[in-house]
């Protein structure tokens, strides 16, 4: 499939958008790098009926690496925007790389002719400062990778779940034929790019050696409770010594960089969100398991992580349960409605089946409960909903 129709495939993710073009708000496009956020950003442009000009500014060209700071960019737009054009469509892309840049596009906005999108590859990208003076006047949407209706379109082939599981929903891949190996090169050298860009030049790191192996050891235990000082406590075992700080920082980075997500627990009973413990999550399945191999045991967290994946995609704010000594593997929560769901490979057994829903049993509330597993059999009991977990994805919502 050309990049022509990949690029129409996810026009859907434009709908996201669509309410918000032609106000006075800066659009911000936000997701992980080669995310998908460009291809994005060229449909924009597109939108001929809309805009009488397009100013497409990609940091990622070598014809703008004279963009510096928002000095610069206010030269580069008065300088490319015609004279007398009513309707003007300015697109940055990775923002982050233009220092202060918000001073510029909030100056920009001011204008009633024109509107501003940008995108950046940095979750802290409206943070502090930044958010208060962007307060109001700004929207918020992220890409993710493919979701498992989105690879099948690209692909166009026959569903292979298993392809999917393994190599995870970078756009990209769809440009080369379906070998492993090639695919296996070119999710590393994604992988490279984010930590040596998003992170190692953004944040100074030093020990790039010692971040790769924080990433690998978080990529190895996805789905299992982790802390700073677990991870801190793991490498003293294996006489690599290093300060908690160091390890706070490099999670906080690998968040910023969307390689992980941190889900924080929440007790059910209480209705509070705890302070202690977490459990982290890839950003694409692909980059972890070219990072430290795919292997059929993890089955069980590479399922549960692609359930977290989904229910982000779909716009849920997510949570690890927890019900007295029992744990609920998500807490979905949108528009002050809960959803809990309880994520298994297979039901094989009765005891099995017991275990997995006996935790969304004795919580005493009427909001919808759900067990997801590879069973194609429906197991549904006591008004808990069984759902095979490639029908669940099937029916993804996010980016469309």
């Amino acid at each position: 499939m050309n990049c022509g129709n990949n690029l129409y495939d996810r026009r859907k993710c434009l709908d996201k958008l669509e309410p918000f073009l032609k106000k006075p708000l800066v659009k911000v496009i936000s997701g992980m790098r080669r995310s998908g956020k460009t291809s994005i950003m060229h449909l924009l442009a597109e939108r001929s009926d809309l805009y009488d000009f397009v100013c497409f500014i990609d940091k990622e060209d070598y014809s703008f690496d004279h963009i510096r700071d928002y000095h610069h960019l206010m030269k580069e737009v008065e300088e490319l925007i015609p004279v007398a054009v009513k309707s003007v469509l300015i697109l940055i892309d990775e923002v982050q790389e233009i220092k202060h840049w918000e001073k510029a596009v909030i100056s920009l906005i001011k204008k009633p002719e024109l509107d501003v999108v940008v995108s950046g590859s940095n979750a802290g990208l409206l943070s502090g400062e930044l958010a208060s003076l962007l307060t109001g006047r700004c929207i918020e949407i992220e890409i993710n990778t493919l979701s498992l209706p989105e690879w099948i379109e690209f692909s166009g082939n026959e569903p292979d779940f298993q392809e999917y599981l393994r190599f995870g929903g970078l756009p990209g891949l769809h440009q080369f034929k379906r070998d492993p190996d090639v695919f296996v090169r070119y999710i590393q050298s994604v992988f490279d790019s984010i930590l040596l860009r998003d992170i190692v030049q953004r944040y100074s790191v030093r020990n790039v050696q010692l971040l790769k192996r924080i990433c690998a050891f978080v990529f190895d235990n996805i789905g299992n409770v982790l802390s700073a000082k677990k991870i801190v406590d793991y490498f003293k075992s294996q006489r690599i010594s290093m300060g908690l700080e160091t390890v706070l920082n490099y999670l906080s980075h690998m968040e910023d960089a969307y390689l992980i997500h941190r889900v924080g627990r929440y007790d059910i009973k209480r209705k509070k969100h705890l302070d202690l413990g977490a459990k982290y999550f890839v950003n694409d399945l692909g980059i972890r398991n070219a990072l430290i191999g795919y292997r059929e045991a993890d089955i069980s967290g590479l399922l549960e992580n692609l359930v977290f994946l989904e229910l982000h995609r779909r716009g849920y704010r997510v949570s690890i349960g927890s019900v007295g000594q029992y744990e609920v593997d998500f807490v979905a929560e949108k528009s002050g409605n809960l959803e809990y769901f309880q994520v298994a490979y297979l039901l094989a057994s009765p005891e099995t089946v017991k275990r997995e829903f006996h935790s969304l049993e004795i919580i005493r509330d009427n909001y919808p409960k759900t067990v997801i597993s590879m069973d194609e059999m429906n197991l549904s009991r006591n008004g808990i909903r069984h759902i095979n977990l490639i029908d669940f994805l099937m029916k993804s919502k996010g980016n469309r």
